[in-house]
């Protein structure tokens, strides 16, 4: 079935899922919740499959793999709420559990919807960047050049209190001090484009033109690989 947008009575009822906090109004509506907050993820995927795998052949396009559980896991969570109010897909390779890889995703929750690329997270990785960045390696430099064309996307990432870099460009710091990286799209007002499904087009067309972002996230986790 066609992805038409995502809905607001499901994201409601995920709120109110959440705020019951109760396995009894979960099971009461477990059906209404799959059948309006988790089927439009499994639209969406589908909808974009073929998009994706343009821009990476190995991404997993199986929805039930994709997409996140409405029950949290709260075994090494210090909060023990039992469901959570947002649900987001990723497009990413296949993992190990628990090993991090650069990703693509889309999320919605009632405060926000967003969707981004993300990577870095493993050990040694940043300091490959870092490494790239110094030589004036070509995927650093293609990766850089994308992010500016998509200005509407904002950089994110933790930050070293001290500059890792001093030597290297101004306009490069904002990567070098990175402890990981990603870039998000971020909608906290307008909601209309995600119930309508009209984000699509636009979301894609960003995604394509982060491919070489995401391939030089791809990169640096090879690279720390061999180290």
């Amino acid at each position: 079935m066609e992805f038409k947008g995502f809905s607001p009575q499901g994201i409601d009822l995920l709120a109110e899922n959440r705020m019951m906090n109760s396995s009894v109004f979960y099971e009461e509506h477990k059906a209404q919740i799959r059948e309006l907050a988790v089927l439009p993820f499994y639209r969406l995927c589908q909808d974009i499959a073929e998009d994706m795998l343009r821009i990476d052949p190995a991404f997993v396009v199986t929805p039930s793999r994709m997409i996140s559980r409405v029950r949290r896991d709260t075994r090494f969570s210090k909060d023990k709420t039992l469901y959570r109010a947002n649900l987001w897909i990723y497009f990413r390779r296949p993992r190990e559990r628990f090993e991090d890889v650069p990703f693509y995703y889309m999320e919605i929750g009632p405060e926000f919807w967003r969707y981004g690329c993300w990577g870095g997270f493993g050990r040694g990785e940043m300091e490959q960047a870092r490494q790239m960045m110094r030589m004036g390696d070509a995927n650093f430099r293609a990766a850089f050049e994308a992010v500016q064309r998509v200005p509407e996307m904002e950089l994110h990432g933790e930050l070293y209190k001290r500059p890792k870099c001093p030597e290297l460009a101004e306009a490069y710091q904002a990567w070098a001090n990175r402890k990981y990286i990603g870039i998000d799209f971020t909608e906290t007002e307008n909601f209309v484009p995600a119930f309508d499904g009209s984000f699509v087009p636009e979301m894609l067309r960003r995604f394509q033109t982060l491919e070489p972002f995401y391939h030089f996230l791809c990169t640096i986790r090879e690279r720390a690989k061999k180290e």
